[in-house]
């Protein structure tokens, strides 16, 4: 049995894979991979033969949709150093909220052609983990010919502060840093005075570290 692995195929983080759009030859590698969810940044979800494997392989399928061109780009030949980027940052707010939970893994990540898209939203994924704009655009460009001022700009300018809900701290994947703030707050809101709050015998938490540089994205549990 011969294993064909995707085009721009890659490990990108123990149990997290990215690569293009799964094609009937590389199902059996996919079986060796062991994957728990399939994550798909394209305009479509799946076909047909690759959601019918998922559902035999107890696959979950995340479909995120992306165009491949920019909002509101209607032009048909675009020189690559023109092209406007084709994704918002509630693209990548999304893809992180999945991929920071660890009991997703093991995750396969994918656009249409393993490319632009994801390289984008890997990129803004890797200043979690504190890699240099130099490293980070270095890797960008194994995947891509080039990077044009907008796709620069776009991960440069990636700083966002993301609630993550519902996830407790030892579920997060250990190598994206977070700053872990209290619940506190949002408990002595429910009630009409501090004393009544903390008679209430909820869970409490602390402050475990929040020394993130401003310029950097910044994730912030409230569960602990």
């Amino acid at each position: 049995m011969s294993l064909v692995t995707p085009l721009q195929f890659n490990t990108v983080q123990p149990n997290l894979y990215r690569g293009s759009y799964p094609r009937e030859i590389n199902l059996s590698f996919f079986k060796t991979l062991r994957l728990k969810n399939i994550l798909s940044l394209t305009p479509e979800p799946l076909d047909d033969t690759i959601s019918q494997f998922c559902k035999d392989n107890n696959i979950q399928m995340k479909h995120v949709e992306c165009n491949t061109k920019a909002p509101g780009d209607k032009s048909k030949k675009v020189k690559r150093k023109k092209k406007q980027v084709p994704i918002e940052y509630d693209v990548v707010i999304e893809c992180i909220k999945f991929i920071v939970d660890k009991r997703n893994y093991p995750i396969y990540i994918h656009c249409s052609n393993g490319e632009l898209i994801s390289s984008l939203v890997i990129a803004c994924v890797r200043k979690f983990s504190f890699w240099s704009t130099v490293s980070i655009l270095n890797e960008f460009l194994i995947y891509n010919s080039s990077i044009n001022v907008y796709e620069r700009n776009f991960i440069e300018n990636f700083n966002a502060e993301i609630e993550i809900d519902g996830l407790k701290i030892n579920d997060k994947v250990p190598w994206i840093t977070g700053r872990f703030v209290t619940t506190n707050e949002k408990r002595e809101q429910r009630y009409s005075t501090k004393k009544e709050a903390e008679s209430a015998k909820e869970p409490t938490a602390t402050k475990v570290s929040s020394n993130i540089p401003s310029s950097l994205p910044k994730l912030k549990f409230h569960s602990f």
